[in-house]
């Protein structure tokens, strides 16, 4: 239960920029930094094991193993094709950063560049240090290859997702480049402007926000699964390990 009321805290700290504050970010999903529900959501995950530590009980493997896969992805670097995109302008526009309002970028949870990374890292060397000079919790046994061999497999699912998705968008653009006005007297500069400063449509991000949402309700409720100890077993994986692997799959088609 400590998991759930750290990132209520957490939960509530966004609600208050966000609805309070109106800190809104309108490029992204749910008006929220990029990176926001993915970042609660790891820090919901990777909490959890505290509750076992409290009580004295075996922390489940698959647990443990997509808490180190879930980290290794949250630690893997990403930057978005726009970011890319501007810094090339940049570099060939010396001026650009003179021609439009330069914004305060925004990073996860509303808190300062790299803090989740840091509680993170914080989090999980709190764990093993109290679980070395306290109760000393065993970990659950499980066939770790299995269970690692299909948090990936989810991931590049998601990552083939994202890659249809990515081909859609890629023929979007060039019909859009052919529709400017006065195309072939724009430079190429100017062109990549125009395309970089075309707002998303309200309908992607809605989707976008959706699915946010739809992945933190499985993602609560497997922990919830996992704290009242409740389970439905399948062949090889149960129903709270099924709801646990949709970050993966998130992070696959978000990353």
């Amino acid at each position: 239960m400590l998991n759930f009321i750290i990132c209520g805290i957490i939960a509530i700290w966004i609600l208050y920029k966000r609805v309070i504050k109106k800190d809104v970010v309108k490029e992204y999903p749910l008006g929220l930094p990029r990176g926001t529900v993915r970042a609660l959501t790891t820090l919901l995950i990777v909490t959890f094991p505290f509750s076992y530590l409290l009580f004295d009980q075996t922390i489940p493997g698959f647990i443990i193993n997509a808490i180190f896969i879930l980290v290794a992805f949250y630690f893997a670097a990403r930057k978005t094709i726009k970011w890319r995109i501007e810094t090339i302008i940049k570099e060939m526009k010396p001026d650009f950063d003179l021609t439009q309002e330069e914004k305060k970028e925004k990073y996860p949870l509303y808190l300062p560049q790299y803090s989740v990374r840091i509680s993170l890292i914080l989090i999980i060397v709190l764990i093993l240090t109290l679980n070395a000079l306290g109760p000393n919790v065993a970990f659950e046994y499980t066939n770790t290859l299995l269970d690692l061999l299909l948090i990936i497999v989810v991931y590049v699912i998601g990552s083939v997702i994202r890659a249809y998705k990515n081909k859609k968008e890629k023929e979007r653009i060039k019909d859009q480049i052919r529709n400017l006005k006065n195309y072939e007297a724009l430079t190429d500069v100017e062109i990549i402007e125009q395309v970089v400063d075309e707002k998303p449509k309200k309908w992607q991000l809605r989707g976008k926000g959706i699915l946010s949402i739809l992945m933190s309700i499985a993602i609560t409720i497997a922990l919830i699964f996992y704290t009242v100890n409740f389970d439905i077993e399948f062949s090889i994986f149960s129903l709270r390990e099924i709801l646990l692997l949709t970050i993966n799959l998130y992070y696959g088609f978000r990353d």
